[in-house]
């Protein structure tokens, strides 16, 4: 069961990360279509909405991903493994909150604000995925 458990963990790691790169292209994408647009709803485009959808959505998948990939590290922790590194649980609790976090952060009304956050927010949890793969596996 460990060995399974361990075999999800680290199969989803790559997941988050993929994730996190196709919102954070979403995001940028997003921000270039929107760039000299006040933050009313006029798009500059027609597809900027659909854009938007589209980051919205990947956002929530790639936190869901994340909070999966906790989850799993946490049935893993509570069964007596140990990561080679205790900084593996600091980034994983990022990669698991950075999301939720830069959402509260936002105001959900300056659109152009509230997509340079969340933009900012996969960058992290890209960085914060890529350092927990670097100290997860025991030395």
């Amino acid at each position: 069961m460990l060995s399974a458990l361990i075999g999800i963990h680290s199969f989803l790691v790559w997941i988050v990360l993929l994730a996190g790169a196709v919102t954070l292209v979403c995001g940028i994408v997003l921000l270039v279509m929107r760039r000299g647009v006040a933050d009313d709803e006029t798009p500059p485009n027609p597809n900027a909405p659909m854009v938007k959808t589209l980051f919205q959505r990947l956002l929530i998948a790639t936190a869901a991903i994340g909070a999966l990939e906790a989850l799993v590290g946490g049935l893993l922790f509570f069964s007596g493994a140990r990561p080679g590194d205790q900084l593996h649980l600091v980034y994983g609790g990022i990669v698991l909150l950075i999301i939720p976090i830069a959402y509260v952060y936002s105001d959900q009304k300056r659109t152009r604000r509230d997509i340079i956050i969340m933009v900012v927010a996969a960058v992290l949890l890209i960085g914060a995925g890529v350092r927990a793969l670097m100290t997860g596996a025991p030395m």
